[in-house]
């Protein structure tokens, strides 16, 4: 875990990364002065906080130095401060929900006379390293807004890839921006969205855990192996995860999300996709059902984010007569009666 830090002139700085000319380092009190001076300079706010920013060294000290989750440092080149750059745990982006140990980072470089010359991405590449080598990250985001072309760039040198749009996301210099929701994955899971291509083996994958490939529930009959969705694979090649949803008229409905390996954040990335998908669709509120024996489904739908709004009693026991393979009894000898119903309003 990022110790926590106060901002005693006595304490000496942390030095995160020491490159050959580059090192990132902790930010003390004293240098409340150049980021106040990279915030006053119009080619910097242009692209940070917006021109129509005033900071003074008050609003420097109430912003920068603050006890809390997020670590601030300097970015430095040859010992001289060129640049900030911060990190911070995230659980959510836009009520977009995130895989455990997921991280936010955001960076300016302060002097415009070291810009265009491959800092930024050396230094990105840096904090990205660390991150996950000592910080143990699995997945680490940033917004850009999606006019800042340079940033863009930066980013998706370093491996960042673009996921989908945050409409209105970042209010700068008087009018709401678009921003790029950018994913750099520590994980070596290969996420498609299910095609034609899929059917045969997710026929023979639905079968094979649930009897067919029919799913009976409140809101329909599905046959899950012709839904929208994403599959994820292994390294191997080989199926570690599926979600599948369908298109409501006013929200996006999840049908099934299987991971066939536990604890590896495949779920967490997979709900992950099928969220940004809604809100690129225009859809702000996501809906499932669960059975009232799936207590580890529970748990992972409230951590993230979504709320209990509903019992169909006997629900089960009545899609039972359609689909008589259903079973009666399920997760920890609990016998399935009822559906349990799940939504999640996004940001």
């Amino acid at each position: 875990m990022i110790s926590k830090y106060d901002f005693r002139k006595d304490e000496p700085m942390i030095t995160l990364i020491e490159g050959t000319d580059l090192s990132v380092r902790t930010i003390k009190t004293e240098d409340e002065l150049h980021i106040l001076k990279w915030l006053t300079n119009d080619e910097v706010l242009a692209y940070y906080e917006g021109r129509d920013k005033i900071y003074t060294i008050d609003k420097v000290r109430s912003d920068f130095f603050v006890d809390d989750n997020e670590t601030r440092c300097l970015i430095y080149k040859d010992n001289s401060p060129i640049g900030y750059i911060q990190f911070y745990p995230l659980n959510e982006v836009c009520g977009i929900s995130l895989p455990v140990n997921s991280y936010g980072m955001d960076q300016f470089i302060g002097e415009p006379t070291y810009w265009n010359k491959g800092i930024g991405t050396k230094i990105v590449t840096m904090i990205v390293n660390y991150l996950i080598e000592k910080v143990e990250a699995s997945l680490i985001v940033m917004d850009p807004q999606t006019w800042n072309k340079r940033a863009i760039t930066c980013y998706e040198n370093v491996g960042f890839e673009r996921k989908c749009v945050l409409s209105r996301n970042e209010f700068h210099e008087g009018e709401w921006r678009d921003c790029y929701l950018m994913v750099y994955d520590s994980h070596a899971y290969n996420i498609q969205r299910i095609g034609k291509e899929h059917q045969v083996e997710l026929q023979k994958l639905f079968t094979s855990l649930w009897g067919s490939t029919e799913m009976v529930i409140t809101s329909g009959e599905y046959d899950l192996s012709k839904l929208e969705g994403y599959i994820a694979y292994n390294k191997m090649g080989l199926i570690c995860g599926v979600i599948t949803f369908h298109l409501n008229e006013n929200f996006l409905e999840i049908i099934s999300l299987d991971s066939l390996v536990g604890n590896n954040g495949i779920g967490s990335r997979l709900l992950m996709e099928v969220e940004m998908t809604a809100l690129m669709n225009g859809f702000h509120e996501i809906a499932l059902v669960t059975t009232n024996d799936n207590l580890h489904a529970l748990r992972f739908y409230q951590r993230k984010g979504y709320r209990l709004t509903g019992v169909k009693l006997n629900a089960v026991d009545q899609a039972r007569v359609q689909k008589p393979e259903i079973p009666e009894i399920g997760y920890h000898q609990i016998p399935i009666h009822d559906e349990l119903d799940l939504r999640k309003s996004l940001v």
